[in-house]
Parts: C-alpha cells; sequence; structure tokens
C-alpha cells in the first residue's frame, strides 16, 4: 500500500473516531488543526487524503447516530449531508467556510468539520450550502 494512501486510511480512521465516544469518558482527539486540513485540502496533491478525512468525518457522524438508535438514544444528528453531494464539493465547501472562520484554524480539524457541515447541512432542511465553494489552491 503506498504511503500516501496509508495515511489517508489513517486520516479516515482518526475521523471515524470522532464522534463515536460519549462525555463520560476523555477521548482521543487527532492533533490535526483546522488549519493543517484546510491547507491539505486546498492543495490537489492533498485533495484524496482530504476526501477521505471528511467522507470519515461524515461517515463517523451517521454510524454514530444509527448506533445511538439502536441502544435507543435520542441523540441529535449534527449535520445531514445529502447523498448527491460529492466529496470534492465537501472539500469546497469546508476551505471556503475556513477562510472565512479564522477561529477554526486554530481548532481540531474534526470540530472544524462538523462546524462547517452543521452550519451548511442542518438536517432539519435541505438547503443550499451557506460557505462560499472554493477552487484547489484558494488556502495557503
Amino acid at each position: 500500500m503506498k504511503s500516501v494512501q496509508k495515511v489517508g486510511l489513517f486520516l479516515a480512521t482518526a475521523a471515524a473516531c470522532i464522534s463515536l465516544g460519549h462525555a463520560a469518558q476523555a477521548q482521543r482527539i487527532s492533533t490535526l488543526t483546522g488549519k493543517s486540513l484546510g491547507t491539505l485540502c486546498s492543495q490537489k496533491a492533498g485533495a484524496r487524503l482530504c476526501d477521505a478525512y471528511l467522507a470519515g468525518v461524515a461517515d463517523s457522524e451517521v454510524w454514530s447516530h444509527n448506533f445511538d438508535k439502536l441502544e435507543g438514544v435520542q441523540a441529535p444528528t449534527a449535520f445531514c449531508v445529502p447523498k448527491n453531494v460529492k466529496g470534492e464539493q465537501i472539500r469546497s465547501l469546508l476551505v471556503g467556510w475556513l477562510m472565512s472562520h479564522q477561529d477554526a484554524l486554530a481548532q481540531p480539524a474534526g470540530r472544524a468539520v462538523y462546524r462547517a457541515l452543521h452550519e451548511n447541512y442542518p438536517c432539519s432542511s435541505t438547503i443550499t450550502p451557506a460557505a462560499k465553494a472554493v477552487q484547489p489552491g484558494g488556502m495557503k
């Protein structure tokens, strides 16, 4: 397996773990910052790794919510990305969102992604994303 794929798999796995824990115990959080993720996501060479990270975060929210339902818990869902939204659209949205939310650059990447997706894909509606999409290379 190529080292790029290994790193992508690691990032996706780490992202998937972000939302699985509950507040009852401390959870490991990746040291990846919003700024580092934004830089990765805005470079053509980092697009696949970025998409893997974002897919891991999105998948973790869906599966965490499904698990909660099985356990009989009525936990809210943080965001609902429509099925027709492609990875590159989420990547572009995230980069644009980070550019307009400078406070998120120092936050853990997972938190920044959750905030961006929550603001742009609330579960109560099918609104058009509020953040301005940015083409690769837009964030340095």
